[in-house]
């Protein structure tokens, strides 16, 4: 079987935008309010990402909180349906990730919703966070991907944003685990949410594997999206493209003509 490829799921290798679709608390988590409106939500981030001309969008339900590295059952039933009934409407690709790093659910729902890629915080990295230590086993992950979905495109995050490494190493040490361990394309990140990544990191995973896929996880404006862009391939972007009530189409758009 063919290897999946950047270009396979998003039909370009260069400046391609993914935009967030943040689910409002599921199934079981303090704050749900209702599937009607969740996916009414969601049909409409949609909508506005497809009308800014982004090249995907990728679902995730960060505001289940607190957060755990896996879902429960209720979590991952109601976040089916979403994923289901969005990927029905997509007129562009779209991704599945469940609490940032249940792999197990997110390959499960993307196969049964027909989600093309995923993104996975933590997959070679050895970090503590809010709820404890994370120990990822990149082989065993591989192995269920292959056996479930082997066409799911992988995205992996490299000492991400949030978590503190147990044991310190180089950046590009985690970005040619990732790549030995078959991951599909490598995400930068900075300290948080919003703020921007440092350029130095993107350079140094890019001039270290110049023909992989790198993709800046977090800070992405249309102040620097050019600049970031120059050097990696796509951005994974939401808090500078959303208002109050969900992703804005002016804001997005204007992102997008910035590049």
């Amino acid at each position: 079987m063919k290897k999946t490829t950047i270009r396979k799921v998003f039909g370009k290798e260069h400046n391609i935008l993914i935009g967030m679709i943040h689910l409002p608390p599921l199934l079981s988590i303090r704050g749900f309010s209702g599937m009607e409106e969740m996916l009414k939500k969601a049909s409409s981030d949609l909508l506005s990402l497809e009308r800014a001309g982004f090249d995907g969008a990728l679902i995730e339900n960060d505001n289940d909180k607190p957060h755990s590295e896996f879902a429960n059952e209720a979590q991952i039933a109601s976040f089916s349906i979403i994923a289901h009934e969005v990927c029905k409407k997509a007129n562009i690709p779209i991704g599945v990730q469940v609490m940032l790093n249940d792999w197990r659910a997110s390959f499960a729902i993307a196969k049964a919703v027909g989600a093309k890629f995923t993104r996975l915080d933590v997959f070679v990295d050895r970090v503590y966070c809010e709820w404890g230590e994370i120990h990822p086993e990149p082989r065993k992950i591989m192995e269920y991907k292959n056996k479930i979905y082997p066409e799911l495109l992988l995205l992996t995050d490299l000492q991400v944003k949030y978590k503190t490494m147990i044991k310190p190493r180089p950046l590009v040490v985690s970005a040619k685990l990732a790549i030995h361990h078959h991951s599909d394309a490598l995400i930068i990140t900075g300290v948080s949410t919003g703020v921007e990544t440092p350029i130095g990191k993107i350079k140094e995973v890019k001039e270290t594997f110049p023909s992989f896929p790198v993709f800046v996880g977090a800070g992405v404006s249309y102040r620097n999206v050019k600049e970031q862009l120059a050097f990696a391939n796509g951005a994974i972007v939401g808090t500078s493209i959303k208002s109050e009530k969900g992703i804005d189409t002016h804001k997005a758009r204007r992102l997008k003509d910035s590049l």
